[in-house]
């Protein structure tokens, strides 16, 4: 039988600390919205500026591989929030271009992210292998077979992600890539003849990434040309009749005895280029001994040559080759000036560099072919390439590298002022660039955030289904009642997919004399002599076991004038005559005082709830133990049905009626439980999740015990599903997994004790003596609750 998951402490805290962590980090004051299923950011269409960030609603039993990948992922939007510059973002919305720039631009942020914050770099490691366990390892067999045989379609629109992380020194992808890169190697190919591998590690901003985006797309679109041009001339070959097929059929009868038809026999084209290339060959080697010749004339003595001319030939007649045959002379006929003519006819030969391109300036020509034509490592604008090409192999440098920000480079070029950060790439934008990143051939490659987005949706609705999850937190309050009215207020009243939030912020304005006019009319009737009898017997029975002790017989201390004859006595002569005084207390605790404010407790049960919170608070505070009042109930509701996947719908309302440091009888605290009886919305109640959010008051208190006691009259009852069985789950949670004492008391009801282990039932303040009293007495002097 399997095991039911329970709620995790982990995924409380995780909750508590996501919006700290994207303020710190960010320094803005970004919100964190819990909604739905997907995890994605929202920009403002008109400013680009990032409104706020979703994460999915995390159920109570989250795995830690879900925590670790939400984590990642926003410190991944952080690090959009801190280094992307909007405006090329902008730029880019809306084209096919932008997912080619965002896979380019991931690797950067996430560089500079892990150098300005060390701490993010293990959670965006995590992040990357989550990935690829996730999503890559459940999903890569289905994206390679929709692209079938294509592997450009493949590399282009799943792997190039994987690829460039790899590139970047990113471990996990190294290891995901190592079985794939066989299958690329005319992509890989490409991607070096604009030198891909060095420039992706050395971007600096936002506009580099983009410039080596529009080289890429540039790079394969021109591939693609030439690639489907050659095809096409392949093809228009085959298609053109054989020549000697041809001859062959037009041959006339009387060419076979050897005599000549009337038409010329066809030349052989391979031995005319053959011959011509000889003969060219020959010009060169003329030529170049004909000046070794004259240089030798001018030179040396002509009588030295006497005994290698042993014929005494005369000095004008031209000499004769060694190699020289019956071949017919082909020396080159003397131009107009009498001299040979060695000028090349053939427009392949190399001409020799301009001495502009010898000292290294571009000319007109070379200046367009640097913006407007990719190559390896010279062609690219600002990519710092040394003139050596990379090998393929070479995929980002050491294995052992878990670093997904530093580059693997070691050139001493990219870290020019050794402050960890690589060299500017000096790339910008050009027109021709801006036209590249427009045009509708762009692949739509997938991205970190799409595979990051899928796997979290994914593993939330495989949770979600089987466990309690509400449908947003954001909505959420929890504070002073007097504060509620301005949370309502600007508290965003739409949410994405059209959601809208039903709710008057009129109906939560805090207004003190009415509160007191409310306290006076309903709560004071409730409280009898009785009660105050209450407050005496709980002050009298904790302050009984509180006692001092007295300790003498100390060198420092007080002086006990008693004993000071000891040191008068020579004989005694002792000098132990100080004391000191030790208080015992008998209880050091801190309680909560939770109030259910659904509409069933409307009418009486209010009132006595109410009531009974402040008889209680009122004896604690006379004992000085530490107190708080709270209440739970919902704010509106939300537009949508209750047949969605969300457990929970309706926003929690969780008002603090009196806070740790106030005093009960206070008139602000008097007014604020008089607005709960007549003034504030009582709606729905969704005990457990009410009731874990507001344990959260007990965080950071020092005292021995954690004691909350409930005052409810029933069962939870909301929009939604699942309350009743989560309640359940919430009591086991804190009971089991928390230094916290929880207690029911059921206003007028038996309810409570089907989900309380420790629990009564009151019927009017006069009651809480006899029941409550008793049971918190002995649970804060035995440890034991006595219901």
């Amino acid at each position: 039988m399997a095991i039911k998951p329970g709620i995790r402490d982990e995924v409380l805290s995780f909750r508590e600390s996501v919006q700290t962590v994207v303020s710190l980090l960010s320094s803005k004051k970004i919100r964190v919205v819990d909604y739905g299923t997907k995890a994605y950011c929202a920009y403002n269409k008109k400013t680009g500026e990032l409104e706020y960030i979703n994460i999915p609603s995390i159920p109570d039993t989250a795995s830690d591989a879900l925590l670790n990948a939400i984590r990642g992922f926003i410190d991944h939007e952080v690090a959009h929030v801190l280094f992307t510059d909007q405006s090329i973002a902008k730029l880019l919305d809306g084209k096919k271009a932008f997912h080619v720039w965002n896979v380019i631009e991931d690797t950067f942020i996430e560089r500079k992210m892990a150098l300005m914050f060390p701490g993010s770099r293990k959670n965006l490691i995590k992040t990357q292998q989550h990935i690829i366990n996730s999503f890559f390892g459940k999903n890569i067999k289905d994206l390679i077979n929709a692209c079938g045989s294509d592997t450009r379609k493949m590399f282009l629109e799943v792997f190039l992600m994987p690829v460039s992380r790899a590139l970047c020194g990113h471990t996990p992808f190294i290891d995901f890539m190592e079985p794939y890169w066989d299958w690329f190697e005319s992509e890989m190919a490409i991607l070096d003849s604009f030198n891909y591998r060095v420039r992706i590690n050395r971007i600096t901003k936002s506009e580099g990434a983009a410039k080596l985006a529009a080289d890429l797309i540039k790079a394969f679109r021109v591939a693609d040309e030439k690639a489907a041009e050659e095809k096409s001339k392949k093809e228009d070959k085959d298609k053109l009749p054989d020549p000697s097929k041809k001859a062959s059929e037009e041959t006339k009868p009387g060419d076979e005895d050897g005599e000549s038809s009337d038409k010329p026999e066809p030349t052989d084209e391979k031995s005319e280029d053959k011959a011509e290339k000889i003969t060219e060959d020959d010009k060169a080697s003329y030529k170049e001994k004909d000046e070794h010749d004259k240089v030798s004339d001018d030179t040396y003595d002509t009588s030295s040559d006497t005994d290698d001319n042993p014929d005494n030939i005369e000095e004008d007649t031209p000499e004769t080759d060694e190699f020289s045959s019956d071949e017919p002379d082909e020396t080159p006929e003397p131009d107009g000036d009498g001299l040979p003519d060695l000028t090349p006819d053939r427009e392949s030969e190399e001409k020799p560099e301009s001495k502009s391109d010898e000292l290294g300036e571009s000319s007109d020509e070379k200046s367009k072919a640097g913006t407007d034509e990719l190559s390896g490592g010279s062609g690219g604008a600002g990519s710092g390439d040394t003139g050596e090409e990379p090998s393929h192999l070479d995929i980002g440098g050491d294995e052992d590298h878990d670093d997904p920000a530093e580059t693997p480079l070691s050139d001493s070029k990219s870290d020019p002022d050794g402050d960890g950060e690589p060299a500017d790439d000096g790339e910008s934008l050009s027109e021709s660039d801006k036209k590249e990143l427009e045009s509708d051939d762009a692949p739509e490659t997938l991205s970190t955030e799409d595979a990051a987005n899928d796997m979290i949706s994914e593993e939330i609705k495989s949770v979600g289904a089987r466990t309690y999850t509400p449908l947003t937190r954001s909505n959420d309050f929890i504070g002073l009642l007097e504060n509620a009215h301005a949370f309502i207020k600007k508290t965003p009243k739409e949410l994405t997919d059209g959601v809208l939030w039903n709710v008057d912020c009129k109906d939560y304005v805090f207004n003190e004399k009415n509160g007191l006019m409310l306290f006076r009319r309903y709560v004071e009737p409730r409280l009898s002599a009785k009660s105050q009898t209450l407050s005496k017997d709980l002050e009298r029975a904790i302050a009984s076991k509180n006692r001092v002790q007295k300790v003498n017989g100390l060198r420092r201390g007080k002086i006990n004038s008693s004993s000071l004859w000891k040191v008068a006595v020579p004989a005694i002569n002792d000098d132990r005559v100080f004391f000191k005084k030790h208080d015992h207390k008998a209880v050091n605790a801190a309680v909560q005082l939770v109030i259910d404010l659904s509409g069933s407790m409307g009418g009486s049960r209010i009132e006595i709830a109410v009531a009974a919170a402040y008889v209680l608070s009122d004896a604690l505070d006379r004992i000085k133990i530490p107190n708080i009042i709270t209440g739970f109930t919902t704010a509106g509701c939300m537009g949508v049905s209750s047949s969605r996947s969300a457990s929970r719908i309706e926003p929690l309302f969780m008002p603090t009626l009196k806070n740790w440091n106030e005093k009960a009888n206070s008139s602000t605290c008097m007014a604020r439980l008089g607005l709960c009886t007549n003034s504030i919305p009582l709606a729905n109640n969704a005990d457990g999740e009410s009731i874990l959010a507001l344990a959260h008051h007990h965080n950071g208190r020092t005292e021995d015990k954690q004691i909350m006691l409930v005052l409810s009259d029933g069962a939870p009852c909301a929009a939604g599903r699942g309350f009743s069985g989560h309640l359940v789950d919430v009591v086991d949670f804190i009971t089991n997994k928390t230094a916290i004492d929880i207690l029911a008391v059921g206003i007028q009801s038996s309810a409570p004790a089907h989900y309380y282990k420790h629990h009564t039932e009151v019927d009017s303040v006069d009651d809480l003596p006899k029941t409550v009293i008793s049971a918190i007495r002995n649970l804060l002097l035995t440890g034991k609750a006595g219901f």
